[in-house]
């Protein structure tokens, strides 16, 4: 009942459920590049196409990027310019980024 632990609970909820849910959230592997001097590349997923409602660009997108070793990540609205999407099975890809890229895909 508490405003605090609903939202927390809310949000972990969300998160389990676009992993393993029905309606799984991380179906679109992407490849983004995060700097154009070094050409430095991250491997993520777009979770959000249409920023329209949170007040950004339409020519931008959410993509998550998640954390090795660890059940978190981060969020990055990206120009969808860096994005180039990767023909794989997103379970595969998730499991490569999980484990630091020691995986076979």
């Amino acid at each position: 009942k508490a405003p605090l632990i609903k939202g927390i609970y809310s949000a972990i909820k969300d998160l389990l459920s676009a992993f393993v849910g029905k309606e799984k959230k991380f179906t679109q592997p992407v490849l983004v590049k995060v700097n154009n001097v070094s050409n430095l590349e991250k491997l993520g997923f777009v979770t959000r196409e249409d920023l329209i409602e949170v007040g950004i660009p339409s020519k931008k997108v959410a993509v998550y990027f998640p954390h090795s070793y660890a059940f978190s990540g981060e969020l990055y609205i990206v120009p969808a310019e860096y994005i180039t999407p990767i023909d794989k099975n997103s379970a595969d890809v998730m499991k490569f980024i999980l484990t630091g890229g020691v995986v076979n895909i």
